[in-house]
């Protein structure tokens, strides 16, 4: 393997042996293989005694990240946040609601203060599992505040409008 002075320096011109920057780069190369080791043990990654303990698990990893488990929980938190700011919200997927949906859906805001939303025009499992986490927490809140009746009503809004 050539080296760069190789092809830079005449050979006439270069320094045979042991130069500063080598002596540097070794230097260098020790103390970061030294933090390194110096992390693991105070990290506990690496066990440098032998006092029997069992090794410590550094970190998690939601394997979760992009499922509809995941998204379904993230609906029911969002939505949880809209009820304490006192909004009344259902999501829909799918295509864009029909005049006479929308028409239904202005009538519902009106009497009972419930916005329906096109949450996604994409019907996939993610998208899905968010509306139905947020739908689900939103229905228990409108059964709370207007009546098992008006919550029964909105669902069959809801089956009606949705595109399965």
């Amino acid at each position: 393997m050539a080296l760069l002075s190789e092809f830079v320096e005449p050979k006439w011109q270069r320094r045979r042996g042991l130069r500063k920057i080598h002596v540097v780069a070794v230097l260098a190369a020790i103390a970061a293989a030294g933090l390194v080791l110096h992390m693991f043990s105070e990290f506990g990654v690496l066990d440098l005694g032998d006092d029997g303990g069992e090794r410590q698990l550094v970190a998690t990893v939601d394997l979760r990240l992009g499922t509809p488990a995941l998204s379904r929980e993230r609906g029911e938190a969002w939505a949880r946040n809209d009820v304490k700011a006192g909004a009344l919200k259902l999501l829909r997927v799918g295509p864009a609601p029909g005049k006479a949906e929308t028409a239904r859906a202005v009538r519902m805001k009106q009497r009972y203060g419930v916005d329906w939303l096109t949450h996604s025009e994409q019907v996939t499992p993610l998208t899905t599992a968010y509306a139905e986490g947020y739908n689900g927490v939103m229905r228990a809140e409108i059964e709370r505040r207007h009546g098992k009746d008006v919550a029964d009503g909105l669902l069959g809004f809801e089956a009606a409008s949705s595109p399965r």
